[in-house]
């Protein structure tokens, strides 16, 4: 499949390693996966990323199972995590660019029913020219329009509220909340909301809820 070259870091599901591609010779993102039971949303990624095909996803060329692990070879994108571009200084300029090649890679994941649901800076990566790839489908879902979604991914504190508090929801909106959290990361580098869990917003969002509350609160 491909020869090892070094480890480059951990996701979700599954530590990362650069390795040589040897039906390509292309360098790629080799994730690996163990198979757990706690990990089982992770066996629906490959067949989501081979449905997907966009400049902006990053590309699956090879996926190989083991009774124990999932190895999936994938585009590998050197210029790092969006995270780590906006903590060095991205200037406010480039932020237009940026921004509209991720709502484009989004919008087209919603336009052949998938919904990423774990949208964040750490799971959009650059290339050498700054043309993002979106990586990590692993709490992605197929949708149809109309359908409510029963499953709650995602992290703090990019969540929508919808999915904080559990209740059924439409998939898209909550990709949609999370990428208005990555602009406003990207245009002032801190988050607009701060808990410590989504255990603690979820009791926070049910107690404003109860007393009909509205807006931003001092907790968030």
């Amino acid at each position: 499949m491909a020869s090892p070259l070094e480890a480059i870091g951990r996701g979700s599901y599954g530590q990362v390693a650069l390795a040589r591609h040897r039906p390509t010779g292309a360098e790629v993102a080799v994730k690996v996966q163990e198979l757990v039971p706690e990990n089982i949303q992770v066996l629906s990624e490959p067949s989501v990323l081979m449905s997907l095909e966009h400049p902006g996803v990053a590309q699956l060329f090879q996926v190989i199972g083991t009774e124990k692990h999932i190895y999936m070879a994938m585009e590998h994108a050197g210029g790092g995590e969006l995270l780590m571009r906006v903590a060095c200084g991205m200037q406010e300029e480039e932020v237009p660019r940026v921004f509209r090649q991720i709502v484009c890679a989004v919008g087209y994941c919603h336009d052949r029913g998938i919904v990423h649901r774990d949208l964040k800076p750490e799971n959009i990566l650059l290339d050498a020219r700054g043309r993002i790839k979106l990586i990590d489908f692993g709490a992605a879902t197929r949708f149809r329009a109309g359908q409510k979604v029963r499953r709650f991914w995602g992290t703090v504190p990019y969540l929508a509220p919808e999915t904080i508090v559990q209740e059924e929801y439409e998939g898209p909106p909550v990709d949609v909340w999370s990428l208005g959290v990555i602009l406003y990361f990207m245009l002032t580098h801190t988050l607009p909301f701060m808990a410590p869990s989504s255990k603690f917003c979820q009791s926070k969002w049910a107690e404003e809820k109860r007393h009909g509350q509205g807006g931003q609160r001092g907790w968030l």
